[in-house]
């Protein structure tokens, strides 16, 4: 189903309390992440209802909104809505040490993974075309494509500066500056040359920045406080060039002196022990890895390991971690194609397959939070089976020769000429702990939903309804809208049979995110302006559409539920967006035959699309209505 993400932004806005409400947002691969004003009365269940919405996650002081893989179209149209404050990077409330470690980690590397994962990729690719004999190293082409490849990786700590600088509000110029300098041809020369350097008659260590990640973290985050204290102490007259120049001719030396030689020191440390651990034990290291992986997903903890990984391609140049990873993201993957095929739940099927689709190529957040973890029983199945592939990937030590987030579209980046028993091993492990999820859960089950099983029976005595709808005989005469000053009352686009919108078989209208109104059942298949006023969104698939009234009252009305996946059969348009609209002018003709013989219902949602502007809307309606026949009073 095509998810409007304007709807779902502003139904996100409003349930968490409102532009004024929202200190800031971000986002990662799959997530909108909220730093919130106050988080105390967000009804949770209501934003989880939310159309585009899998789930929400509270950890790091964020309120954090699960969507997946759309999540930038989401966080466009969130954007437009909200005003970010100066200086809210950072959580409203009191958080703990690690929480607050966890939240700067995914703030810094969440914006550039994906381009740091195409780099990892395109690694990959240039060696499994070396080992099949398409390329060789000695031409200009791999040359060229092998220097982009490592681009990133080199330049890293520039795509740390820019981040960093952000949550640590400081000017991204100067972050840059201050990171350039790192890896400065000039300065990398005279590493590689094994020169002596002295600042100020102290001894440089001389150490080669690029790759690197914790130096210029500290670098930036020291940057802050030096940054403010000249803003703070400088006359405004000189503040925009000295400040830039003493935080520069301040910070470099002191990250040559102090922050590089210690952030390489804890960024080494923290790999060794990683690496030691898993040196004990690789089989040990991947059944833990891969049982738990997508638990610390669940809890949002899973950053915490991303310096630890991406120090291992810098220092090592490749990394143990992601080889074993990979087989716990494609059990929950194996898990919800499990749940595909066992259940004979349509809902439930219709959303279980893309789910295990889209983990399959390295998103696991819509199986987990959609499938897996709902039903409980499947989320165990794959973390026994990412635990028995993750044994397997361990045992033949897999490895990642370039940063990536495991996936089939990310298999290249495993491969590396002389280690093919490597690669295989990785290949058995993730293919094992897919196949073994899917087994499992198809053979031990789960217990559905008691929702769905309530879902089931509203549909069948609202199909019984809709037989008694068409029995009844039309009673109601048209009547004129009428407008006080404090009340609006708006006409029935369409006849049929009434009834609660609370009753409708779609949580996104049921919950009212979307704004109060009523359904109804319908009798025929047009529907007419139930007002003068204007065509403000038309979908091209002619299920739904927008109106706003002369006097500002905005509309939806939204014929069938999931019927966007009728792609426009059965549906004709008689009008074009922003047409000028007359009360009464018909505005869309559909099939009620095509609609249920494609498996939809037909129940029709009239709802308020603004609600939140006016003190109450309600139905004046008590049964069946017909077109023209006053339907709603709004009172503002």
């Amino acid at each position: 189903m095509a998810i409007d993400y304007s709807i779902t932004a502003k139904a996100l806005v409003k349930e968490l309390g409102g532009d004024e409400n929202i200190r800031n947002v971000t986002h990662c691969a799959t997530r909108l992440r909220f730093i919130l004003k106050d988080a105390k009365n967000i009804n949770t269940d209501t934003v989880r209802k939310i159309p585009g919405v899998i789930t929400t996650v509270e950890a790091g002081g964020q309120y954090q909104v699960v969507i997946g893989n759309h999540v930038q179209d989401a966080y466009k149209e969130v954007i437009k809505l909200v005003t970010i404050e100066e200086g809210s990077s950072e959580p409203a409330q009191k958080v703990g040490v690690v929480s607050r470690i966890i939240d700067v980690i995914s703030s810094i590397f969440a914006p550039f993974l994906y381009t740091l994962a195409a780099c990892g990729i395109l690694q990959g690719i240039l060696g499994v075309l070396v080992a099949m004999n398409v390329m060789d190293t000695s031409w200009g082409t791999y040359k060229i494509l092998n220097f982009i490849s490592w681009t990133a990786f080199t330049f890293l700590p520039v795509l740390i500066a820019v981040t960093a600088s952000k949550k640590f509000k400081v000017n991204e110029f100067i972050g840059i500056v201050i990171a350039c300098a790192l890896v400065s041809p000039d300065y990398i020369a005279m590493v590689n040359a094994g020169e002596s350097l002295t600042f100020l008659g102290i001894k440089v260590q001389m150490l080669s920045y690029t790759s690197t990640v914790i130096p210029i973290i500290l670098a930036i985050w020291i940057t802050s406080y030096v940054q403010r204290f000249f803003d703070k102490k400088l006359p405004i007259v000189i503040r925009n060039l000295f400040t830039p120049m003493f935080t520069i001719a301040i910070m470099v030396p002191l990250t040559l002196l102090v922050c590089g030689p210690l952030g390489n020191m804890v960024g080494g440390a923290i790999g060794d022990v990683y690496n030691s651990l898993y040196d004990l034990s690789p089989i040990v290291a991947g059944v833990v890895v891969g049982g738990l992986w997508e638990v610390m997903v669940i809890f949002g903890v899973h950053w915490g390991i991303t310096p630890v990984t991406v120090g291992n391609y810098a220092s090592l140049g490749y990394d143990t971690f992601t080889g074993i990873q990979g087989s716990a993201v494609f059990s929950q993957a194996g898990a919800a194609l499990g749940v595909f095929f066992r259940t004979k739940d349509k809902e439930l099927k219709q959303v279980s397959l893309p789910a295990a689709i889209t983990g399959l190529f390295g998103i696991t957040e819509p199986a987990i939070y959609g499938v897996n973890l709902r039903l409980k029983t499947p989320m165990i199945c794959g973390c026994i089976a990412g635990a028995v592939g993750g044994g397997i990937a361990g045992a033949f030590r897999a490895y990642s020769w370039g940063y990536n987030m495991p996936g089939i579209a990310t298999l290249p980046a495993y491969f590396k000429e002389g280690y093919m028993s490597n690669f295989l091993g990785y290949v058995i492990s993730i293919i094992i702990s897919f196949v073994l999820a899917m087994v499992l859960t198809m053979m031990v089950g789960f217990k559905e939903d008691k929702d769905e099983v309530k879902k089931d029976s509203k549909v069948k005595s609202k199909e019984e309804t809709k037989v008694e709808a068409r029995e009844e005989v039309k009673t109601s005469q048209p009547a004129e809208v009428s407008v006080t000053a404090s009340k609006t009352r708006i006409s029935s686009p369409l006849s049929g049979k009434v009834i609660a919108l609370t009753d409708v078989n779609d949580d996104a209208f049921s919950s009212e995110a979307m704004g109060k109104g009523v359904a109804i059942i319908p009798e025929e298949g047009k529907v007419y302006s139930p007002f003068d006023g204007t065509v403000a969104a038309l979908f091209p698939t002619g299920h739904a559409i927008g109106l706003m009234s002369d006097s500002g009252e905005e509309l939806l009305i939204h014929i069938g539920i999931d019927t966007v996946g009728m792609g426009g059969k059965g549906f004709e348009v008689h009008v074009s967006q922003n047409d000028r609209v007359k009360k009464g002018q018909l505005l869309i003709t559909f099939s009620l035959e095509e609609i249920t013989k494609a498996g939809f219902e037909t129940t029709t949602m009239v709802i308020v699309s603004n609600t939140e502007e006016y003190k109450s809307v309600e139905s004046l309606a008590v049964s069946n209505v017909v077109q023209g026949q006053e339907l709603l009073e709004i009172q503002k």
